[in-house]
């Protein structure tokens, strides 16, 4: 069984991603594109995209918007398995409130001959309920006073609707008669 967790290969693997780091809040798109597996096996699943080997990935990299890359890194977690793979995991936070948790990520590293590389990632963020969500995909701020109530129908309205989703519509089904005042 490999050794997990040797403390040499975590921080060799801790400074690479602290180098990791710095790229992606500088967008430096060349470094990133080298810190993943240069094949078209190398993966990464991001808060919008999907995107399937190492073409893909350096698209998208090139393509999207360097604006809003600050973040603050929380939680860090890094295990190694031997001295050639390891995974990285954080949760961070963009904006005005920086010390909740807003997304996570997590890099799965293998050392290769021509040294670590990124063989497949995930981002994604966090939502406290359905309604944050909802929310900031609208653009609207829910006031702290409301919330409760807010979620307390959205959840009354699935318990009614639920019914529905069990009921066996065909194309025989009578509509009902159109109402108007």
């Amino acid at each position: 069984m490999p050794i997990v967790n040797d403390p040499a290969v975590v921080s060799e693997l801790g400074a690479l991603h602290e180098e990791y780091e710095t790229a992606l809040v500088n967008n430096d798109v060349e470094k990133l594109t080298r810190f993943f597996w240069n094949s078209p096996l190398a993966l990464r699943f991001g808060v919008r995209e999907n995107l399937y080997g190492a073409d893909e990935i350096e698209t998208f990299r090139k393509t999207r918007s360097p604006i809003g890359l600050d973040r603050k890194i929380l939680n860090v977690r890094i295990v190694t398995f031997g001295n050639d793979s390891g995974v990285v995991t954080l949760e961070f936070s963009r904006g005005q409130s920086t010390d909740i948790p807003k997304g996570r990520q997590s890099q799965v590293w293998r050392k290769f001959p021509e040294g670590w590389k990124i063989v497949s990632a995930h981002v994604s963020l966090m939502y406290e309920t359905y309604a944050d969500q909802a929310a900031r995909l609208m653009g609207m701020n829910i006031p702290p006073e409301n919330r409760d109530a807010l979620i307390q129908n959205i959840e009354r309205t699935a318990r009614i609707a639920a019914p529905l989703f069990d009921t066996s519509i065909t194309n025989e089904t009578p509509s009902a008669p159109r109402f108007e005042p």
